[in-house]
């Protein structure tokens, strides 16, 4: 099997991960391979792969994607993979997988059947946040008991069957590419073709948090980014009618507002997510009339 990674100026991160993937405990039979698509164009990930392929004992695929975008580095690594891997995980350039977090997502994915396995990613601060960042839980993820049905996957971590791939058309959304987004839009239209998705509560990666995210112009800039391309999807799959995302988006907007006002009463947390709902639904509008946020025009590395 393999691990998919795409990666783009992020050294210490990527360095970290590819050492974390030496240390995994893999059920009896599985062969690991690790396959680094690196979307800088002048390579500066080179190195790092060679070294990891010298010292670790997994075959280690590497090459580059010059077309910047995110969608772009991923399906490259998909192309790569289908070549001979039953099953492709994926995870990203800035996350720390525990040691079972493999054998979890195959264990989970043998008792259930399923056709996509997916779990959390718990932020790791590189420093301590402001207090407000911390006690809202702006970088946590919804988590739901091992064996939940989902609509959708992540690509921070997941563990996909390669007959997935194979049946749909396309692969991750390469219009997505600066936007992001693409992981959710590919992973809804598996669910939408009758593709199982489930997910494993104890399969986790810590993802890193850079002090660069850990501030209120990156929490609403990701939350008007999601809720752009939450619409975006919707109406590529027609998942839900245009009134009722405007209505969806209006009510965010309202009750964002009125959190936002309760700063004296509630607090900076509280007001943040008044700001961070509002900015959300600001989202949905932009995308419901085809405005996507190119998110991923900067790296936020280390």
């Amino acid at each position: 099997m393999s691990v998919c990674v795409a990666t783009c100026g992020r050294p210490q991160g990527l360095a970290s991960l590819l050492g974390a993937l030496e240390l995994l405990e893999l059920p009896l039979g599985i062969e690991l391979r690790v396959v680094v698509v690196d979307n800088d164009p002048r390579g500066s990930a080179r190195a790092i792969c060679a070294d990891a392929a010298e010292r670790h004992a997994y075959a280690l695929h590497y090459e580059i994607e010059k077309r910047r975008g995110i969608a772009f580095a991923r399906n490259a690594a998909i192309a790569a993979a289908l070549r001979d891997s039953d099953f492709i995980a994926f995870t990203d350039d800035d996350a720390m997988p525990e040691p079972d977090w493999l054998a979890e997502l195959l264990r989970v994915q043998d008792f259930y059947r399923a056709h996509v396995v997916t779990g959390p990613s718990l932020p790791r601060y590189e420093q301590e946040p402001p207090r407000w960042v911390s006690e809202g839980g702006f970088h946590e993820k919804p988590r739901h008991p091992t064996g939940t049905r989902c609509s959708v996957a992540h690509t921070g971590n997941a563990l996909v069957r390669t007959s997935v791939f194979e049946c749909l058309e396309r692969h991750f959304d390469e219009s997505l590419a600066l936007s992001g987004g693409e992981d959710v839009e590919f992973f809804a239209r598996a669910n939408a073709a009758g593709f199982l998705i489930i997910w494993a509560d104890n399969a986790i990666v810590h993802e890193s948090v850079p002090a660069s995210r850990a501030t209120l112009r990156w929490i609403l800039q990701r939350a008007f980014r999601v809720g752009s391309c939450a619409s975006w999807v919707e109406a590529r799959h027609r998942s839900s009618s245009a009134p009722r995302g405007l209505a969806h988006a209006t009510y965010c907007i309202a009750k964002g507002a009125a959190l936002a006002c309760a700063l004296p009463l509630r607090g900076r947390a509280a007001a943040a997510e008044g700001l961070r709902l509002c900015s959300f639904g600001l989202g949905r509008i932009a995308g419901a009339c085809g405005h996507l946020h190119p998110e991923y025009r900067a790296v936020h590395a280390r």
